[in-house]
């Protein structure tokens, strides 16, 4: 297949649209769609369905644009080898994450692999966890880590691991001294929850509606660093939140963690993700290997605690 084809597919299966890949090409519309229905008739395939709002992809097409992105992120890494730059001394780590994993994990393991390989630098994307898997699966990022309720296609799962959620709250609250709550429990509590939508909340929304419980919440947020402060400086206010995304930080500020019963908040995965097939540098192997490594020492010791 040759390249220029490719470069344009690529260019219209990103933008959605014929006009902005030309746009974005420098060339006209017209030699877009001529080389997008010579690669169709090549391939004897449907790569788009010609829609008046845009190019929308085929499962054909799907195919293809992950070809194109493990091509293009082969080529760039072909490149930096001849470069000399693809080296354990030199290599910039994009990861895309929820900012449960931005605020005080990933920080902290990222640090901790650089006293290791000081010249490995760093890229966060903070974002949403369906877009968060999007960026890996397109080759916008080297790694997700991310929470999942469901399968993702497109990416591959280096690792998965069983994130629940559980109550946090300070170590004097009434509810500290439990080992474990359900949502009955916190129908009089003050809690402090994230907007609806996230997965903590969604879960959490299901739960309580199979019980029959309606809560008002003091405090919501879509910034987990607000929900975590309004509990540190409270007396009495409950948060809920991924253990791991509060790992290590607990014992230093005197909150405690209780697991909740309800199977439905025990439902969703914190998943490691990577673009399926792709080629992986030295370098981001050895820091996948490292991320999996601290991942599995966070879950051991919440699971001792």
């Amino acid at each position: 297949m040759h390249d220029l084809p490719l470069r344009y597919f690529h260019s219209v299966a990103r933008t959605g649209s014929l006009s902005s890949a030309a746009e974005e090409l420098h060339v006209a519309v017209s030699a877009v769609s001529r080389q997008i229905s010579n690669l169709e008739e090549t391939l004897g395939l449907q790569l788009f369905e010609r829609k008046p709002r845009g190019m929308q992809l085929t499962d054909a097409g799907e195919l293809l644009l992950a070809y194109a992105n493990r091509n293009a992120l082969e080529v760039k890494n072909v490149v930096a080898e001849m470069r000399g730059l693809n080296t354990l001394q030199q290599h910039k780590i994009t990861i895309a994450c929820p900012e449960g994993m931005a605020w005080e994990f990933l920080p902290r393991v990222t640090a901790e692999f650089r006293s290791f390989h000081p010249g490995a630098s760093y890229d966060f994307q903070v974002v949403d966890a369906a877009r968060a898997s999007q960026l890996v699966k397109e080759g916008s990022v080297d790694i997700a880590l991310t929470y999942s309720l469901t399968p993702s296609q497109g990416v591959e799962i280096a690792m998965s691991c069983e994130a629940p959620i559980s109550a946090l709250m300070p170590a004097s609250h009434p509810l500290a001294k439990r080992s474990m709550l359900a949502v009955e429990d916190l129908r009089e509590a003050r809690l402090a929850l994230p907007y609806v939508g996230s997965t903590i909340r969604y879960l959490f929304d299901i739960a309580c509606h199979l019980k029959g419980v309606n809560v008002l919440p003091t405090y919501t947020s879509q910034s987990l660093g607000v929900i975590y402060t309004v509990v540190r400086h409270s007396e009495d206010i409950i948060a809920l939140c991924g253990a791991v995304t509060v790992s290590g930080v607990t014992a230093r500020d005197n909150l405690v963690l209780v697991p909740m019963s309800d199977p439905q908040l025990s439902q969703r995965s914190l998943q490691v993700q990577i673009m399926a097939g792709r080629k992986l540098p030295v370098l981001l192997r050895y820091f996948l290997s490292f991320l999996e490594e601290q991942l599995l020492a966070a879950t051991h010791q919440i699971a001792r605690v």
